[in-house]
């Protein structure tokens, strides 16, 4: 008997180049190559970023059963300027981990998103004059001084570029010094990060800091 299908074929690899360099077989190219559709990386087409967020924000506050608002002016300039290695698929599963760590009826921050060692720019992170971690609640805290907190934050980036610092090894550094402030009461270590207490755990836990 015989079968009448049609293929679908997808890859990120240049065919082109791996037939020349023979890590694809040639005739196999051609059979496939008749209707060829290029689709540009999420890097290279920004403008389509909002509306898979709306997207992905409804998706996952559904399947999660929990009410969240929408995105801090953080969060969005953060997932704009990130460079997405993993494009669609990476941004989806980022806007899943937000939902699950944002506060109910509250709105997903960059704290939220990028805790896996994910490499972001370091002018995007909200920093106290401490270098505290803070969430988009407590940058504006009375009292707050935003040109010298600013003027700290460029010295302190400038700083860390030099010393080769990363945002992972950063990041660890805040959860440790921050603990360590609190004497072990993860509350409070929370507090002077700027983040909720199970946000704290999971960090701590992710990074094999935690009990």
């Amino acid at each position: 008997r015989k079968a009448n299908v049609r293929v679908v074929a997808a890859t990120n690899v240049n065919l082109q180049g791996a037939v020349k360099a023979g890590d694809f077989r040639e005739d196999l190219y051609f059979r496939l190559n008749v209707f060829p559709i290029h689709i540009p990386p999420l890097r290279e087409r920004r403008a389509d970023i909002p509306l898979l967020l709306n997207h992905f924000l409804n998706k996952f506050t559904h399947r999660h059963g929990k009410t969240v608002t929408g995105f801090s002016e953080r969060a969005i300039e953060g997932l704009m300027n990130y460079n997405w290695p993993g494009n669609i698929r990476e941004l989806e599963n980022l806007i899943e981990r937000g939902v699950i760590l944002a506060q109910k009826a509250g709105v997903i921050d960059l704290c939220h998103l990028f805790t896996s060692g994910e490499k972001v720019d370091s002018s995007i992170l909200a920093l106290s004059k401490t270098g505290s971690l803070r969430g988009a609640r407590a940058s504006g805290e009375a009292g707050a001084d935003p040109a010298r907190d600013a003027g700290g934050l460029d010295r302190l980036v400038d700083d860390m570029l030099a010393q080769g610092t990363d945002f992972d090894a950063l990041e660890s550094k805040l959860l440790e010094t921050a603990v360590a402030k609190a004497k072990g009461n993860l509350s409070q270590a929370a507090r002077l990060l700027g983040i909720t207490r199970a946000q704290l755990a999971y960090r701590l836990k992710k990074r094999g800091q935690g009990d």
